[in-house]
């Protein structure tokens, strides 16, 4: 569908270098993994147990009493710029270093080959690390566990009936036409929010009301009218608890939740009065899809899964909670990012748009199917979860001692999975501060499957990796009409490194001089993926035929235009 687009020229401009490190990197002082060698396999040492080292003896930055390297990393700009200094770390103390913050201590890993040897030995029921402030919450208003939470044969079983619907290509393909209806509401709302410049002055927030709407509609066939421009509050009240609930959260891990507890502060009141919100929304949905589909769940995505698959109902209700948050924030997330690398690459961008037209006549919607047909789009997608992952680490708790590496490792040991660190990789990736699609089809064979990890690895890999592709795939294909777009300012001034989360894109926007404020909520202007093409672009026009073949609100909308 169309949206307005500038007929300005595309910046040729990449985005700003990581500023520079305040000292040289020291020798790396762990040998765990050598630089990538072609045809060395392993890259990683194989030692016994007994000629390991104790993890003891494991290097990392300096552990003040009680504090750890909390003050170091405050001290380098805080939990939203973390994920740099972990790149900084890993140069110092090498592929394998311990950490500890606060309470939280930690062994990060950032070698392919570590978390190839981690993958091949983890359990049936591998865990990840203990969300205390979302255990605590749960605990104190006795709700259920959802998947980012429950452990063992329990995570199994509801993670089974899930993934029946999620992880099934079959399953997820009949989605398409769901995510396009809401595509086409997005598009309009984007061209009506533009300025005669082209302009948009809080895009992020507008990408996250349209993935709020695509997970809604999967998993209740109930729109919240956030894309229209009386948008409901229940749905703006979940978008700000979820954001609400996240800034909690890091305070929460660097500190006993007990004490937050036990002392009721400011911060365990807005946790639980955030999740409070979020939970009472989701509630209502699914019961209201329970009610409606009871004779009949096997007609229902929510139901289907409820009634064939042994679920208790407050299982349900976590396990629909996290899925949904989760696709609230890094849906989001992703697109904004991958909108802001096309703008900064106008070569990339041009070559995608003659891709999806090869595919998709101009007055053809884009479906699943079609998308087999365009592995370049696909690759500029990978490309910018390398460079901007969603998400700049993961997680796992050890259920045995295991050695990595050069080190043994007991049992309860918290690793730290380094994604941001394994995509801005030389070894990794060559040139890798660079958007280059084309190395995940021509360079391909070439790349550790393990030295990309945007969806998390193993049997814990994200549950609904195949709906946000989706999602993000059309949206892309949506793109196609806009023709060119450019980018100055999806906000990074000069001498500022990239964001490799939502938290840090928009502490970092705050600063540039032409992103405007409301009260404390950085705003910003979309000049860096929407431009003008005109008042109502023919693109529109053409697609109106096929559109209103969809006839319902999608088509209603269409219409409107």
């Amino acid at each position: 569908m169309s949206s307005p687009i500038s007929k300005s020229r595309s910046l040729a401009a990449f985005l700003p270098q990581l500023r520079s490190l305040g000292q040289p990197p020291r020798p790396v002082t762990s040998t765990a993994c050598s630089p990538r060698r072609p045809r060395e396999v392993p890259l990683c040492p194989v030692m016994e147990p007994g000629e390991a080292q104790d993890a003891a003896t494991l290097p990392g930055p300096t552990k003040w009493p009680l504090l750890g390297s909390l003050l170091e990393i405050l001290w380098k700009g805080g939990l939203k710029k973390q994920h740099d200094t972990l790149v900084e770390y890993h140069k110092k103390y090498g592929k394998i270093f311990r950490m500890k913050l606060g309470s939280f201590d930690s062994v990060h890993l950032g070698s392919p080959c570590l978390l190839e040897a981690l993958y091949r030995t983890e359990s049936a029921h591998p865990q990840r690390l203990e969300i205390k402030p979302w255990k605590a919450y749960r605990d104190y208003r006795e709700e259920g566990y959802g998947l980012l939470i429950l452990e063992g044969e329990d995570w199994q079983r509801v993670r089974s009936a899930f993934q029946k619907k999620l992880m099934k290509p079959v399953e997820i393909m009949k989605l398409d036409d769901k995510i396009n209806e809401v595509l086409a509401d997005f598009m309009g709302r984007i061209d009506e929010l533009c300025d005669e410049r082209g302009r948009i002055e809080d895009l992020y927030t507008e990408l996250n009301k349209w993935s709020f709407e695509s997970i809604c509609l999967v998993l209740y066939e109930k729109r919240f009218g956030l894309l229209q421009k009386n948008a409901g509050e229940e749905a703006l009240n979940f978008i700000m608890a979820v954001k609400t609930m996240m800034s909690m959260f890091g305070k929460m891990m660097v500190t006993p939740v007990e004490l937050h507890r036990s002392l009721n502060t400011r911060v365990w009141q807005a946790h639980t009065q955030a999740w409070d919100t979020i939970f009472r929304s989701v509630k209502s949905c699914v019961d209201n899809r329970l009610e409606k589909y009871s004779e009949q769940p096997s007609m229902d995505f929510l139901c289907d899964i409820y009634h064939h698959n042994q679920l208790s109902k407050k299982e349900l209700y976590a396990a629909v909670t996290e899925l949904q948050l989760a696709a609230v924030e890094t849906t989001a997330n992703s697109l904004m990012w991958i909108l802001y690398n096309l703008s900064r690459n106008p070569h990339v961008q041009q070559k995608l748009f003659k891709e999806i037209q090869s595919v998709l006549p101009e007055n053809q919607l884009p479906r699943a199917e079609d998308l087999r047909n365009m592995p370049y789009l696909k690759a500029c997608l990978k490309e910018s979860m390398r460079l901007n992952p969603t998400v700049p680490f993961t997680t796992r708790t050890l259920d045995k001692a295991m050695v990595l590496g050069e080190y043994a490792l007991p049992k309860g040991t918290v690793l730290v999975l380094n994604t941001h660190v394994l995509g801005s990789s030389e070894e990794n990736f060559e040139e890798s501060s660079q958007f280059r699609p084309e190395r995940w089809l021509q360079d391909k064979k070439k790349i550790s499957p393990f030295a990309h990890l945007p969806f998390g690895v193993g049997k814990r890999m994200c549950v609904g990796r195949r709906l946000a592709e989706l999602q993000l795939h059309l949206a892309l294909c949506w793109v196609r009409p806009w023709r060119r777009f450019r980018g100055c300012a999806l906000g990074f001034p000069r001498g500022r490194s990239r964001g490799a989360n939502s938290t840090f894109l928009c502490s970092c926007v705050s600063d540039c001089p032409q992103i405007r404020r409301r009260g404390h909520r950085p705003r910003a202007c979309g000049d860096a993926a929407f431009g003008q093409l005109g008042p109502r672009p023919a693109a529109a026009r053409r697609l109106l035929p096929a559109m209103r073949s969809l006839g319902g609100q999608q088509g209603r909308r269409v219409a409107r235009w």
